[in-house]
Protein backbone atom coordinates (compact mmCIF):
# COMPACT_ATOMS: atom_id res chain seq x y z
CA UNK A 1 0.00 0.00 0.00
CA UNK A 2 2.81 2.04 0.70
CA UNK A 3 4.50 1.10 -2.18
CA UNK A 4 1.53 2.52 -4.26
CA UNK A 5 1.45 5.71 -2.28
CA UNK A 6 5.26 6.59 -3.43
CA UNK A 7 4.30 5.73 -6.72
CA UNK A 8 1.12 8.15 -7.55
CA UNK A 9 3.04 10.48 -5.72
CA UNK A 10 6.32 10.17 -7.91
CA UNK A 11 4.01 9.58 -11.21
CA UNK A 12 3.11 13.26 -9.93
CA UNK A 13 5.96 15.44 -9.67
CA UNK A 14 7.09 13.38 -12.60
CA UNK A 15 4.35 15.47 -14.28
CA UNK A 16 4.93 18.65 -12.46
CA UNK A 17 8.47 18.48 -13.66
CA UNK A 18 7.47 17.99 -17.39
CA UNK A 19 4.87 20.62 -17.28
CA UNK A 20 6.76 22.89 -15.79
CA UNK A 21 9.92 22.54 -18.00
CA UNK A 22 7.00 23.43 -20.60
CA UNK A 23 6.14 26.14 -19.17
CA UNK A 24 9.84 27.62 -18.91
CA UNK A 25 10.66 26.57 -22.67
CA UNK A 26 7.70 28.14 -23.66
CA UNK A 27 8.31 31.18 -22.28
CA UNK A 28 11.70 30.89 -23.48
CA UNK A 29 11.70 30.15 -26.96
CA UNK A 30 12.46 32.15 -29.59
CA UNK A 31 9.32 33.89 -31.04
CA UNK A 32 8.65 35.82 -33.92
CA UNK A 33 9.93 40.12 -34.21
CA UNK A 34 6.99 42.30 -33.32
CA UNK A 35 7.73 45.56 -34.22
CA UNK A 36 5.73 47.79 -31.81
CA UNK A 37 3.91 51.14 -32.22
CA UNK A 38 5.55 54.78 -30.49
CA UNK A 39 3.36 57.08 -29.61
CA UNK A 40 3.47 60.86 -28.57
CA UNK A 41 7.32 61.02 -28.66
CA UNK A 42 8.00 64.45 -29.27
CA UNK A 43 5.35 65.90 -27.17
CA UNK A 44 4.67 69.99 -27.51
CA UNK A 45 6.38 72.41 -28.97
CA UNK A 46 7.38 75.02 -26.51
CA UNK A 47 5.53 78.56 -28.07
CA UNK A 48 4.94 80.68 -24.64
CA UNK A 49 7.52 83.78 -25.90
CA UNK A 50 5.65 86.68 -27.92
CA UNK A 51 7.56 88.58 -30.25
CA UNK A 52 7.39 92.56 -31.45
CA UNK A 53 8.19 94.61 -34.33
CA UNK A 54 12.29 94.43 -33.58
CA UNK A 55 13.80 91.31 -35.50
CA UNK A 56 16.02 88.76 -33.32
CA UNK A 57 18.82 86.90 -34.20
CA UNK A 58 17.14 83.47 -32.87
CA UNK A 59 13.85 82.81 -31.19
CA UNK A 60 14.13 81.54 -27.29
CA UNK A 61 17.66 83.06 -27.42
CA UNK A 62 18.95 84.12 -23.68
CA UNK A 63 21.43 83.13 -20.96
CA UNK A 64 20.47 80.73 -18.78
CA UNK A 65 20.93 82.97 -15.63
CA UNK A 66 19.88 86.27 -14.72
CA UNK A 67 22.55 87.21 -13.02
CA UNK A 68 25.02 88.55 -16.23
CA UNK A 69 28.59 89.00 -15.20
CA UNK A 70 30.94 91.34 -17.61
CA UNK A 71 34.54 92.39 -17.74
CA UNK A 72 36.03 95.41 -19.38
CA UNK A 73 39.25 94.73 -20.55
CA UNK A 74 42.21 97.29 -20.42
CA UNK A 75 42.10 98.01 -24.13
CA UNK A 76 39.23 100.48 -23.13
CA UNK A 77 39.62 104.20 -22.18
CA UNK A 78 37.87 105.64 -19.03
CA UNK A 79 35.42 107.08 -21.26
CA UNK A 80 34.78 104.15 -23.26
CA UNK A 81 34.39 102.33 -19.28
CA UNK A 82 32.13 104.73 -18.12
CA UNK A 83 29.79 104.44 -21.29
CA UNK A 84 29.96 101.10 -20.73
CA UNK A 85 29.10 100.42 -17.57
CA UNK A 86 26.19 103.58 -17.68
CA UNK A 87 24.83 101.17 -21.16
CA UNK A 88 24.34 98.21 -17.99
CA UNK A 89 22.82 100.31 -16.03
CA UNK A 90 19.93 101.30 -18.61
CA UNK A 91 19.80 98.15 -19.69
CA UNK A 92 19.19 96.39 -16.47
CA UNK A 93 16.97 99.32 -15.50
CA UNK A 94 14.69 98.95 -18.34
CA UNK A 95 14.39 95.33 -18.90
CA UNK A 96 14.07 94.45 -14.77
CA UNK A 97 14.64 91.23 -14.99
CA UNK A 98 18.70 91.44 -15.97
CA UNK A 99 21.24 92.47 -13.73
CA UNK A 100 24.90 92.85 -14.40
CA UNK A 101 27.99 92.97 -12.16
CA UNK A 102 31.22 93.51 -13.42
CA UNK A 103 33.96 90.41 -12.80
CA UNK A 104 37.93 90.24 -13.24
CA UNK A 105 37.69 87.21 -15.36
CA UNK A 106 35.39 84.48 -17.20
CA UNK A 107 32.36 86.91 -17.08
CA UNK A 108 29.39 86.06 -19.87
CA UNK A 109 30.30 89.29 -21.64
CA UNK A 110 33.52 90.35 -22.68
CA UNK A 111 34.20 94.17 -23.22
CA UNK A 112 37.12 94.92 -25.07
CA UNK A 113 38.27 98.25 -27.19
CA UNK A 114 39.97 99.77 -30.52
CA UNK A 115 40.83 102.47 -32.26
CA UNK A 116 40.82 100.88 -35.84
CA UNK A 117 38.26 102.34 -38.33
CA UNK A 118 36.05 99.63 -39.81
CA UNK A 119 34.06 100.95 -43.18
CA UNK A 120 30.77 99.44 -43.96
CA UNK A 121 29.97 101.45 -46.70
CA UNK A 122 29.10 105.16 -47.93
CA UNK A 123 31.62 106.21 -46.11
CA UNK A 124 29.96 105.02 -43.06
CA UNK A 125 32.47 103.51 -40.49
CA UNK A 126 31.57 101.11 -37.68
CA UNK A 127 31.23 102.47 -34.07
CA UNK A 128 30.94 98.99 -32.36
CA UNK A 129 30.31 94.85 -32.51
CA UNK A 130 28.57 92.97 -30.44
CA UNK A 131 26.77 89.86 -30.36
CA UNK A 132 26.84 86.36 -29.25
CA UNK A 133 29.74 84.84 -29.55
CA UNK A 134 28.92 80.99 -28.32
CA UNK A 135 25.60 79.27 -27.91
CA UNK A 136 23.86 76.01 -27.18
CA UNK A 137 21.35 75.22 -29.86
CA UNK A 138 17.97 73.08 -28.23
CA UNK A 139 14.93 72.75 -29.49
CA UNK A 140 13.59 75.03 -26.97
CA UNK A 141 15.86 77.75 -25.78
CA UNK A 142 19.06 79.11 -27.88
CA UNK A 143 21.53 79.22 -24.96
CA UNK A 144 23.67 82.16 -24.52
CA UNK A 145 27.13 81.12 -22.88
CA UNK A 146 29.23 83.87 -23.90
CA UNK A 147 28.96 87.48 -25.35
CA UNK A 148 30.99 89.76 -27.11
CA UNK A 149 31.07 93.86 -27.26
CA UNK A 150 34.13 95.56 -29.18
CA UNK A 151 33.54 99.43 -29.21
CA UNK A 152 35.46 101.27 -31.74
CA UNK A 153 35.27 105.01 -31.14
CA UNK A 154 33.45 107.30 -27.99
CA UNK A 155 30.46 107.83 -27.98
CA UNK A 156 28.89 110.85 -29.20
CA UNK A 157 25.70 111.36 -27.17
CA UNK A 158 25.12 112.13 -23.82
CA UNK A 159 23.73 108.37 -23.75
CA UNK A 160 25.33 105.30 -24.58
CA UNK A 161 23.50 104.41 -27.80
CA UNK A 162 26.80 102.58 -29.17
CA UNK A 163 27.34 100.80 -26.24
CA UNK A 164 23.06 100.04 -25.69
CA UNK A 165 22.88 98.58 -29.57
CA UNK A 166 26.06 96.34 -29.22
CA UNK A 167 24.50 95.09 -25.55
CA UNK A 168 20.77 94.42 -27.67
CA UNK A 169 22.94 92.07 -30.25
CA UNK A 170 24.29 90.44 -27.70
CA UNK A 171 21.03 89.05 -25.93
CA UNK A 172 20.03 88.53 -29.49
CA UNK A 173 18.72 91.36 -31.14
CA UNK A 174 18.92 92.16 -35.03
CA UNK A 175 18.82 95.76 -36.52
CA UNK A 176 15.69 97.39 -36.74
CA UNK A 177 14.15 99.18 -39.69
CA UNK A 178 12.76 101.85 -37.00
CA UNK A 179 15.38 105.22 -37.38
CA UNK A 180 13.92 105.67 -33.26
CA UNK A 181 14.82 102.28 -31.80
CA UNK A 182 17.99 101.65 -30.44
CA UNK A 183 19.09 98.52 -32.85
CA UNK A 184 18.74 100.97 -35.92
CA UNK A 185 21.76 99.79 -37.94
CA UNK A 186 23.34 103.62 -37.61
CA UNK A 187 23.19 105.43 -34.58
CA UNK A 188 21.42 108.40 -33.46
CA UNK A 189 21.64 110.20 -29.71
CA UNK A 190 17.34 110.02 -30.06
CA UNK A 191 17.62 106.28 -29.87
CA UNK A 192 15.81 104.31 -27.43
CA UNK A 193 15.05 101.07 -26.08
CA UNK A 194 11.86 100.11 -27.62
CA UNK A 195 9.15 98.77 -25.34
CA UNK A 196 8.55 95.47 -27.57
CA UNK A 197 12.07 94.64 -26.40
CA UNK A 198 11.31 95.08 -22.93
CA UNK A 199 8.51 92.76 -23.41
CA UNK A 200 10.59 90.16 -24.85
CA UNK A 201 13.33 90.39 -22.47
CA UNK A 202 10.78 89.89 -19.47
CA UNK A 203 8.91 86.63 -21.58
CA UNK A 204 12.11 84.95 -21.96
CA UNK A 205 13.63 85.93 -18.56
CA UNK A 206 10.73 85.15 -16.40
CA UNK A 207 10.63 81.45 -17.35
CA UNK A 208 12.67 79.82 -14.62
CA UNK A 209 16.21 78.44 -16.01
CA UNK A 210 15.75 74.49 -15.64
CA UNK A 211 16.69 71.93 -17.54
CA UNK A 212 14.65 69.36 -19.79
CA UNK A 213 15.04 65.86 -20.69
CA UNK A 214 12.98 63.95 -23.26
CA UNK A 215 12.81 61.01 -25.44
CA UNK A 216 13.75 61.89 -28.66
CA UNK A 217 14.11 58.85 -30.84
CA UNK A 218 12.84 55.29 -29.80
CA UNK A 219 12.61 52.00 -31.75
CA UNK A 220 11.53 48.97 -30.35
CA UNK A 221 10.62 45.27 -30.81
CA UNK A 222 8.87 42.38 -29.23
CA UNK A 223 10.23 39.05 -28.68
CA UNK A 224 7.93 36.74 -26.53
CA UNK A 225 8.28 38.32 -22.86
CA UNK A 226 11.74 39.75 -24.50
CA UNK A 227 12.18 43.47 -25.37
CA UNK A 228 14.69 44.89 -27.44
CA UNK A 229 15.06 48.80 -28.28
CA UNK A 230 17.40 51.49 -29.35
CA UNK A 231 16.55 55.43 -27.75
CA UNK A 232 17.88 58.69 -27.26
CA UNK A 233 17.55 61.18 -24.36
CA UNK A 234 18.21 64.97 -24.96
CA UNK A 235 18.00 67.46 -22.85
CA UNK A 236 16.43 70.44 -24.11
CA UNK A 237 16.41 72.67 -21.15
CA UNK A 238 19.02 75.58 -19.73
CA UNK A 239 20.65 73.82 -17.45
CA UNK A 240 22.28 70.70 -17.19
CA UNK A 241 20.13 67.54 -15.63
CA UNK A 242 22.00 65.24 -13.15
CA UNK A 243 20.74 61.53 -11.71
CA UNK A 244 18.28 61.15 -15.08
CA UNK A 245 17.21 57.53 -14.98
CA UNK A 246 14.84 55.54 -17.12
CA UNK A 247 11.65 53.31 -15.80
CA UNK A 248 10.13 50.62 -17.75
CA UNK A 249 6.58 50.14 -16.63
CA UNK A 250 4.32 47.52 -17.87
CA UNK A 251 0.62 47.25 -16.57
CA UNK A 252 2.03 49.95 -14.13
CA UNK A 253 4.36 47.93 -12.22
CA UNK A 254 7.88 49.14 -12.82
CA UNK A 255 10.00 45.98 -14.18
CA UNK A 256 13.20 47.87 -14.72
CA UNK A 257 15.33 51.14 -13.89
CA UNK A 258 18.46 52.13 -15.71
CA UNK A 259 20.40 55.02 -14.59
CA UNK A 260 21.57 57.04 -17.15
CA UNK A 261 23.44 59.67 -14.81
CA UNK A 262 23.83 63.70 -15.91
CA UNK A 263 23.60 65.09 -19.44
CA UNK A 264 24.36 68.48 -20.15
CA UNK A 265 22.53 71.25 -21.91
CA UNK A 266 22.40 70.21 -25.48
CA UNK A 267 23.43 66.45 -25.02
CA UNK A 268 22.08 62.89 -24.85
CA UNK A 269 22.52 59.47 -23.87
CA UNK A 270 22.12 57.00 -26.07
CA UNK A 271 20.90 53.36 -25.07
CA UNK A 272 21.10 50.36 -27.47
CA UNK A 273 18.98 47.34 -25.40
CA UNK A 274 18.42 43.66 -26.15
CA UNK A 275 17.24 40.38 -24.30
CA UNK A 276 15.18 42.66 -21.62
CA UNK A 277 13.22 39.61 -19.67
CA UNK A 278 9.75 42.18 -18.81
CA UNK A 279 8.92 38.68 -17.11
CA UNK A 280 5.89 37.10 -19.36
CA UNK A 281 4.56 37.02 -23.28
CA UNK A 282 1.40 38.70 -22.46
CA UNK A 283 1.89 42.32 -22.36
CA UNK A 284 1.08 44.59 -25.27
CA UNK A 285 2.47 48.09 -24.09
CA UNK A 286 5.39 49.49 -22.93
CA UNK A 287 5.57 53.01 -21.19
CA UNK A 288 9.21 54.41 -21.30
CA UNK A 289 9.04 57.18 -18.31
CA UNK A 290 12.36 59.55 -17.81
CA UNK A 291 12.60 60.72 -14.08
CA UNK A 292 9.49 58.88 -13.11
CA UNK A 293 10.46 59.80 -9.43
CA UNK A 294 11.21 63.86 -10.95
CA UNK A 295 14.25 64.47 -8.84
CA UNK A 296 14.94 66.75 -12.13
CA UNK A 297 13.42 70.17 -12.05
CA UNK A 298 12.03 70.54 -16.03
CA UNK A 299 11.02 73.53 -17.84
CA UNK A 300 8.05 70.52 -18.97
CA UNK A 301 7.43 67.36 -16.67
CA UNK A 302 4.56 66.04 -19.31
CA UNK A 303 7.10 65.05 -22.18
CA UNK A 304 8.84 62.37 -20.01
CA UNK A 305 6.30 59.68 -21.05
CA UNK A 306 6.33 57.06 -24.07
CA UNK A 307 4.17 54.54 -24.77
CA UNK A 308 4.85 51.88 -27.50
CA UNK A 309 2.11 49.10 -28.20
CA UNK A 310 1.63 46.19 -30.42
CA UNK A 311 1.18 47.44 -34.07
CA UNK A 312 -2.60 45.82 -34.39
CA UNK A 313 -2.72 43.90 -38.13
Amino acid sequence: MVWMVWKIVGVALVVLIILFSFGVVYQNIPREVVEMKTDNINGEPFSIISYGATPVFLENLRFNHNDISYFIGDSCSSVRRSSMIEAFGLFSGMTKYIRFNEVGSEADIDVECSDESIEIGAGLFAAGEGGPSRIINTSRFKVIEKGSIFLYSDSRCERPVVELHELGHVFGFDHSEDPLNIMYNTSGCEQRISDDMVELIYGLYSVEALADVRISELVAVKRGKYLDFNMTILNDGMLDAGEVDLSIVVDGDVVEVMYIGEIEIGFGRTLCVENLNLGSRGYDAVEFHVDRDDVVEELDEENNVVLVSVESS
